[in-house]
């Protein structure tokens, strides 16, 4: 079987054939952009897989070129494809958060090649709330550390972090440039275990213009509560991930 062949067959494995493109209104870039995820999504394409070439594509689709550059392009900013140069378009390589090690955002982006940034957002010192008193075990007029900003991988956003933290424990929130975890370890209270909750969530506008997706869009919400070996809080943080850049893993052990 020629080059040519497989090709072809790779590109009707991932895309079916022409005719069902037509029988949709939505525009046909959206189209392939969805096939393309769902070839994605089916292992149909795995991470670091090169797309057929775009003339592929439009050839077997029967679509013009533009069309498909439109529908890739986009995939290339939403993180979900890559394109290297001289090399073709890739299926972008996910970034799995292991939920059985207490990684900070920074190790976990680190762990894949990328490099970890943050755009603060805000951060300050205040008297704690009630639910803040009663998540970090504080008394009243006790002082908290608040900390809101959007984390980057290759300057790409991909999550927001939200985090707490008793002042007793971290007085200067401008003196962190980078991973809270590296920060709490210098001052020797790095958390040592962790409850985590995750769910997903759909955004609001304002989170949605931070992450540069759309308003209402699927997103995985994981909810921190950072403990010393005594069960002292040290944290609770909120964050809010792109579905389609993190995969969260936990290995289970039979009692």
């Amino acid at each position: 079987m020629t080059d040519t062949s497989l090709t072809s067959r790779l590109v009707e494995q991932i895309f079916g054939q022409p005719e069902a493109l037509r029988n949709s209104a939505t525009p046909l870039y959206i189209q392939l952009q969805s096939l393309i995820q769902e070839a994605i999504s089916q292992g149909v394409l795995q991470c670091n897989d090169a797309l057929p070439a775009e003339r592929e594509i439009a050839s077997t689709m029967k679509v013009s070129r533009v069309t498909v550059k439109r529908a890739i392009d986009d995939l290339i900013n939403d993180g979900i494809l890559t394109q290297r140069q001289g090399a073709g378009t890739f299926v972008n390589e996910r970034v799995v958060h292991e939920l059985n090690r207490l990684n900070s955002f920074s190790e976990v982006i680190l762990a894949v090649d990328k490099h970890p940034d943050s755009r603060w957002i805000e951060r300050g010192v205040g008297l704690a709330t009630s639910d803040e008193i009663q998540k970090l075990r504080l008394q009243p007029g006790d002082e908290v550390v608040r900390m809101f900003r959007v984390r980057m991988a290759d300057d790409k956003p991909v999550a927001l972090e939200h985090a707490t933290v008793p002042r007793k424990f971290l007085d200067n929130p401008f003196g962190i440039t980078g991973s809270l975890y590296e920060a709490l370890d210098e001052a020797g209270i790095r958390p040592v275990k962790a409850i985590q909750r995750l769910r997903a969530v759909a955004v609001d506008a304002t989170y949605a213009d931070y992450l540069e997706i759309p308003a209402g869009s699927p997103v995985i919400f994981l909810e921190r509560h950072g403990l010393l070996e005594d069960d002292t809080p040290v944290e609770h943080t909120r964050s809010h991930f792109l579905g389609d850049t993190f995969d969260f893993v936990t290995v289970i052990r039979e009692p």
